[in-house]
């Protein structure tokens, strides 16, 4: 392993959400329903309020902010628990931060580093924005949730550390047309540690072992770190993600975050001229799905997201990143479809 990470306290092991809880009082859950349906019945008391993830409009949010705290007026609350992925970090952030009710994150698949960082990433007027500041007590990286998780997405887990192959190219032109963050010499120097280190645990992600799962979310603890000390995440988003998001609204729907970015990241580093084989390696050896049927993604709307993409990084006045004045034409779609190698 050639990473010492940074970042929140964090607890690695085996049954420890279930001792967490019976050390708790009176906690609110914010869950996704397949961890919540394997955890429920090993807890010894039910949580006071189960709320369900998934909406992250700060409308929805803050209705969930006033509910729980008219709750913890009549009484305490001890806890709020994120359990599940990015939208359930996301949602149990923003109420923690909000209260000031002590937060406890449990993320039940390697899926996205929202659980190592502070910010919750808001859906507001057709695109993301970044608010809050929570710092959880504790993530607890339980292994017998990522046992009952499908296979595929836990490999999938990768897509936000992949991100900074294309990320840091991005913001190496974003710098160069002083329209970016400053360039950061050390931070862009850990983009390509983190690739290194994922290029070593991918085949452990092929295999199942428990060593790679530790050193993936370890990549996603230092990064999440890493964003708050620098109070931005340029070296790891670009134009990988701007895709997924402008995936999410020109299709209205999304797929799993980290699969989705992945995909991103094989276009985004085909259209840079930016070793697109590095990219296709590490995914390929984690085993990691990437043929768009079998992620239930159709090319008109990979290529519908394309077209939308220029605008859409305008629009929403994101980070300078080869989306920016691109052409989609046919040139750039048969380099995105030999990415994805459809024939």
């Amino acid at each position: 392993m050639t990473l010492t990470a940074n970042g929140f306290n964090t607890e690695y092991g085996r049954g420890i959400v279930r001792d967490l809880v019976g050390r708790l009082g009176r906690y609110v859950i914010v869950h996704h329903p397949e961890p919540w349906a394997v955890l429920r019945p090993q807890l010894d008391h039910d949580p006071c309020s189960v709320i369900d993830a998934g909406d992250l409009s700060p409308e929805h949010l803050d209705e969930l902010v006033a509910n729980v705290t008219q709750m913890h007026t009549t009484e305490p609350i001890h806890a709020i628990i994120g359990l599940g992925g990015g939208s359930a970090m996301d949602t149990a952030k923003w109420i923690g931060w909000s209260t000031g009710i002590a937060l406890y994150q449990v993320p039940s698949l390697p899926s996205v580093n929202a659980c190592f960082t502070r910010m919750t990433a808001l859906r507001d007027l057709g695109g993301v924005r970044y608010e809050g500041d929570a710092v959880p007590e504790l993530v607890l990286v339980d292994f017998d949730l990522f046992d009952h998780a499908p296979p595929a997405l836990v490999r999938g887990g990768i897509g936000d550390v992949l991100s900074c192959h294309t990320a840091r190219h991005d913001w190496a032109l974003g710098a160069a047309a002083g329209r970016d963050a400053p360039w950061d010499d050390n931070a862009a120097a850990m983009s390509l540690v983190y690739l290194d280190e994922l290029e070593s645990l991918a085949p452990l992600l092929a295999t199942g072992e428990e060593e790679g799962l530790r050193r993936l979310m370890e990549c996603h603890r230092d990064i999440g770190w890493r964003c708050h000390e620098l109070q931005h995440a340029r070296f790891e988003e670009g134009s990988e993600h701007f895709f997924a998001y402008s995936f999410e609204e020109v299709t209205g729907r999304t797929i799993m975050h980290g699969e989705l970015v992945a995909l991103g990241v094989l276009i985004m580093s085909a259209v840079q001229g930016n070793d697109p084989e590095r990219a296709r390696r590490i995914v390929d050896s984690s085993a990691m799905r990437s043929n768009i049927t079998d992620l239930g993604v159709t090319w008109d709307e990979v290529e519908a997201s394309l077209r939308r993409l220029p605008s859409f990084v305008e629009e929403q006045q994101l980070w300078y990143s080869v989306a920016n004045g691109l052409v989609v034409n046919d040139a750039v779609l048969e380099t995105a479809r030999r990415a994805l190698q459809i024939v």
